[in-house]
């Protein structure tokens, strides 16, 4: 075999090492079972908006009528010039579970959203928080009872699941193929005692710790991070758990074009560069060997011989019907439909993506919390 078809076997056994150290074991969790159904904390869930008048009217309402006795819902307008305030106002004469702060300034050399978090965190009543966003839905009324169960005495932290809508055209489904991937990593890696991130839609912690480790202090400046930077500074195997299960998921609607998601994504993509160095080595080396399949692949069938090139495939196609199954079963923990049909072409597309757009978010600065 030549050069190209072992370095094609040995990004095979990468891929095939991840999908058995990582992704069937978790796939196969059952968080239902470790629900602590004795203790009913207290709970102050906190959403910072920033001219989401439009997404508040359509989603504060879930928040707001969970089934959950004793809780609060913490809303930090964050300099607002939509009529949000006006609006809140309103809604928290009706609802004496909503809490409304205004910011009307944000510190020198502090990024708006860490700040207004920070506001929300230390007006807090409740010691467990759960955190979303204003554009965002829970799954249930029961997302505050099964978020907040998993908090027993030594855990600090709960990484949740947040997904898109299901909507129409392939911007829409790479969204989803993109939006799956990434939770696989980060709740598998955190399954098997190695958290490194969580997403701001949906995650929890203690308030007593959040202050103990001092926020978001040396990377407040930083837009983006809220979430997969604090988790990746924080967050170790004793004190994180998971929560998948598919009443504690919440839901936003996805971009509608490539601009204003390439934008969400640079913004994301941005932070990566300052993950811990053993975070940024292992997903490194994931998203390297996923690259790397798909050029030898088509190098193959250019230079290799038609032999060669038969074995390619066929390993190939063995690794897709591993995805298959991962992704499928995924879909259904989560209780959404995937179209699967869809993975090959979605993650050829994202090969190219991750690598061109993540290197130009890497190198890009500054941000706008739009």
């Amino acid at each position: 075999m030549s050069l190209l078809g072992i370095a094609f076997i040995f990004s095979f056994l990468i891929q095939l090492y991840f999908q058995s150290k990582y992704f069937i074991p978790f796939i196969f969790h059952k968080s239902d079972h470790d629900f602590n159904k004795s203790s009913k904390k207290p709970v102050s869930v906190i959403i910072c908006a920033h001219n989401e008048l439009k997404n508040l009217k359509t989603n504060l309402i879930s928040f707001l009528n969970q089934h959950y006795e004793d809780y609060e819902v913490i809303l930090v307008n964050d300099r607002s010039k939509d009529g949000t305030k006006e609006w809140l106002n309103k809604v928290q004469l009706q609802n004496r579970k909503l809490k409304v702060i205004d910011i009307d300034k944000v510190p020198n050399h502090y990024n708006p959203k860490k700040y207004a978090i920070t506001i929300g965190v230390k007006e807090a009543n409740n010691e467990i928080l759960l955190l979303s966003d204003a554009d965002c839905k829970p799954s249930s009324s029961n997302w505050i009872d099964r978020m907040s169960s998993l908090f027993t005495n030594k855990i600090d932290i709960v990484l949740g699941v947040s997904l898109y809508h299901k909507g129409s055209g392939f911007l829409s489904q790479f969204i989803n193929f993109e939006t799956l991937q990434t939770a696989l990593l980060y709740l598998s890696f955190a399954y098997k005692n190695s958290p490194y991130m969580g997403v701001g839609r949906n995650i929890g912690y203690r308030k007593s710790f959040f202050l103990k480790t001092n926020g978001f202090d040396g990377f407040q400046e930083i837009m983006g991070g809220d979430d997969d930077l604090w988790v990746n500074k924080n967050a170790n195997k004793d004190n994180t758990e998971i929560c998948i299960s598919p009443d504690a998921i919440t839901f936003s609607t996805p971009k509608s074009n490539w601009k204003e998601y390439l934008n969400q994504k640079k913004r994301h993509l941005s932070v990566g560069k300052y993950y811990k160095n053993k975070d940024k080595f292992k997903l490194g080396l994931f998203h390297f060997s996923q690259t790397l399949i798909w050029i030898l692949l088509i190098f193959s069938l250019i230079l290799g011989s038609r032999t060669e090139f038969l074995i390619l495939s066929l390993t190939f196609l063995l690794r897709l019907i591993g995805q298959y199954v991962v992704f499928y079963k995924l879909s259904i923990n989560f209780g959404i439909l995937f179209r699967h049909y869809f993975l090959p072409i979605t993650e050829f597309f994202f090969v190219g993506f991750y690598w061109i757009w993540g290197v130009y978010a890497s190198l890009t600065k500054h941000h706008k919390w739009k």
